[in-house]
C-alpha cells in the first residue's frame, strides 16, 4: 500500500464478518459472503484513503471492469495503528473491491504465491492470528 498508494494511513487491523477469503478461478484473491451460521471471516488491514489515492487503487484493482467497488462495509477494528481513527472494538464502514463474476473456488497462479506469502507473513506481524492463515490461505496458497 505504501508504494501504490503513499498518502493513504494505516488504520489498523479489522474483522469482516460473514465474509470468506479464497482464491477464484482465475487464480487470484476474492471475496465472497458467506452464510452467518458458518462463522466464515476476512481479516484485513484497513487504510484511510484520500480521493488520489483511492483513483490509484482502483487503478491497481481493475475497477470497475475487473472488480468491483462496494462501499459502507462494517468491519471491526481488533488491532489499531497510532492513526486516531477509530479505537478497537469500534465498526467502521469501509471501501473494499471484490469480483463478483468469479465467485468459485480456483487453483492460484504461480506469480500470485509469493505476493500471498508476503501478506501472510505482515498479516502475522500485524497481529493477524496464523490459524486464520492455516483455515483460509493454506488450502490455496502452497510453500515456497
Amino acid at each position: 500500500m505504501e508504494r501504490r498508494c503513499p498518502e493513504s494511513e494505516f488504520v489498523g487491523v479489522g474483522i469482516l464478518r460473514n465474509w470468506r477469503w479464497f482464491i477464484n478461478e482465475r487464480g487470484v484473491a476474492n471475496l465472497v459472503r458467506s452464510e452467518e451460521h458458518r462463522g466464515d471471516l476476512v481479516y484485513g488491514f484497513i487504510y484511510r484513503l484520500n480521493a488520489r489515492d483511492e483513483a490509484t487503487l482502483d487503478r491497481y484493482e481493475g475497477s470497475p471492469e475487473i472488480y468491483q467497488k462496494v462501499h459502507g462495509v462494517p468491519v471491526e477494528v481488533v488491532v489499531r495503528s497510532q492513526v486516531d481513527v477509530a479505537r478497537i472494538g469500534d465498526t467502521i464502514n469501509t471501501l473494499i473491491y471484490i469480483d463478483q463474476n468469479h465467485v468459485t473456488d480456483g487453483k492460484i497462479r504461480q506469480e500470485y504465491i509469493p505476493r500471498m506469502h508476503r501478506v501472510m507473513e505482515d498479516g502475522i506481524r500485524e497481529g493477524i492470528p496464523p490459524a486464520y492463515f492455516d483455515k483460509y490461505f493454506k488450502p490455496f496458497v502452497p510453500l515456497l
